[in-house]
């Protein structure tokens, strides 16, 4: 009877024990509570991986001259299809070195033929006519020069003759200015430069 007696006041100690949760509640001990104790959500920190070795990718950015508005359109359109990513912009600088002689854009095919023979009976030669998109798209260009007085003499020469329309001008180059991800980027652009020799590639920290 004593030992009896004795293991069942221990198990009513242990039972008040268990009801007090000293030994933690049913439910702590489940397992999306044990693992929501473990886990701490509001301390964990999302941390990027690197990979060894690697670095990320680093903006670059180059201009491209010595092109006239043409090529430089033509170069735009062709980079552009193979580097889609690539911002391109663009601007027009004049070249000092540079002086057309040129009839100024004619509104039409028409009115362009009209000039042409009209040039022809005055005994004009070696113009022609631009026939490519542009801003001198329908312009007749007759004669290039390096220096300003050498275009002056040459357009002088053509009022006596009765050409009128005519006039000189600075010729202009156009700068793309090209910036993106470094990744292959002056490789690829040199590569697309070789159809356009008179383009030179160069910082933009070079622009004048």
């Amino acid at each position: 009877m004593r030992t009896l007696f004795i293991f069942l006041l221990l198990a009513n100690l242990l039972f008040l024990v268990w009801a007090q949760g000293y030994f933690g509640s049913p439910e702590e001990n489940r397992e999306p509570q044990r693992l929501a104790r473990q886990l701490a959500p509001e301390k964990l920190k999302i941390v990027s991986a690197t990979l060894p070795g690697s670095r990320p990718a680093v903006e670059i950015c180059r201009l491209v001259e010595g092109l006239g508005a043409d090529d430089a359109q033509r170069l735009r359109q062709a980079i552009g299809e193979k580097l889609p990513a690539l911002r391109i912009a663009s601007d027009k600088l004049e070249d000092p070195s540079s002086f057309w002689v040129l009839i100024p854009p004619l509104p039409d095919r028409a009115s362009a033929e009209k000039k042409l023979t009209e040039l022809k009976r005055l005994g004009v030669s070696g113009y022609q006519l631009v026939e490519d998109e542009g801003p001198l798209q329908l312009a007749i260009l007759l004669g290039a020069f390096t220096s300003q007085q050498a275009g002056s003499d040459f357009l002088q020469a053509l009022v006596r003759r009765g050409v009128r329309s005519a006039k000189l001008q600075v010729s202009e180059k156009t700068v793309l200015k090209l910036q993106g991800s470094s990744d292959g980027l002056e490789q690829r652009l040199r590569e697309a430069l070789q159809a356009f020799p008179p383009a030179v590639l160069k910082p933009c920290a070079e622009q004048p």
